[in-house]
């Protein structure tokens, strides 16, 4: 990079482009050439260096891309062109070579085509819960991300890729539902969605035993239970009165949550 900023002007875009786009297509042959075949089921390598060499060859396409684009302007306005571009190349790439990774790439890739944000660090600040159009889009993304990565699991179809699925597109759901029964005239139809989403995060955390899907599927149901049950309360003397008695109550259920959540998650 320092090599690059001291000589742009005696080494040309061009010259970069080309380079750039040697490094990427070479990095994305080493991996075809050394890659297990393709299986429904995790490939076991003995060496994990080929991930390593399409992980950089995925983050190299995206640097040509956006390089390109700003020397030649190929996709002009067509910035959902320029964004399902990788997407769709990025989850081809992580099926074929069993990669969780550039899925996660893909999966954020395909959430920018439709307008969001799905990294957890950035799916509060950087997506606005204000509009109800991206609101109703982030729900059905969420949505459509997991009822695809269930169905796929019990093809058993790269069922290590659930995880992947259900985090990235389970939070978005359940925030942007969140959101609307916070602000949408249609609350009823959002808490629908989180009721509907914790029982299948509840139960498939009990059949995979895993502590984060039972706690995403409690945590926003409770959020969103505690936010109706108050909405409902119109008296300022009974909100006050009831209102500590209902966190006293929710402070001991916690309690109890973390002392036996091992037996939900062995319940049927």
């Amino acid at each position: 990079a320092i090599l690059i900023y001291k000589n742009i002007d005696t080494i040309g875009h061009d010259a970069l482009i080309a380079v750039l786009a040697l490094l990427t297509g070479g990095c994305f042959y080493y991996t075809y050439r050394h890659s297990e075949p393709f299986s429904k089921g995790m490939v076991d390598t003995e060496s994990k260096f080929t991930d390593f060499i399409l992980l950089i060859g995925a983050t190299l396409f995206l640097s040509l891309e956006g390089y390109v684009q700003w020397r030649y302007n190929v996709f002009g306005t067509r910035y959902g062109l320029a964004t399902m571009i990788p997407a769709v190349l990025f989850i081809f790439c992580a099926y074929r070579f069993d990669h969780r990774g550039v899925l996660s790439m893909g999966l954020t890739a395909l959430a920018s085509w439709v307008g969001l944000t799905v990294t957890p660090l950035e799916v509060l600040t950087s997506n606005d819960f204000n509009n109800e159009s991206i609101i109703n889009t982030a729900v059905l993304f969420g949505i459509v991300s997991v009822g695809i990565s269930l169905w796929l699991d019990r093809q058993n179809i790269k069922r290590h890729f659930t995880f992947t699925y259900l985090l990235l597109g389970g939070n978005l759901m359940f925030i942007s539902a969140l959101a609307g029964v916070f602000s949408s005239d249609y609350w009823y139809a959002f808490a629908v969605v989180i009721a509907a989403g914790a029982w299948c995060f509840f139960r498939y955390a009990q059949h995979e035993q895993s502590f984060l899907f039972l706690l995403m599927a409690v945590l926003y149901s409770y959020i969103a239970f505690t936010y109706l049950l108050f909405k409902w309360i119109d008296d300022n003397d009974v909100f006050f009165s009831l209102s500590g008695l209902y966190f006293l109550g929710s402070s001991v259920g916690v309690i109890l949550f973390i002392i036996n959540y091992k037996k939900l998650l062995h319940q049927k």
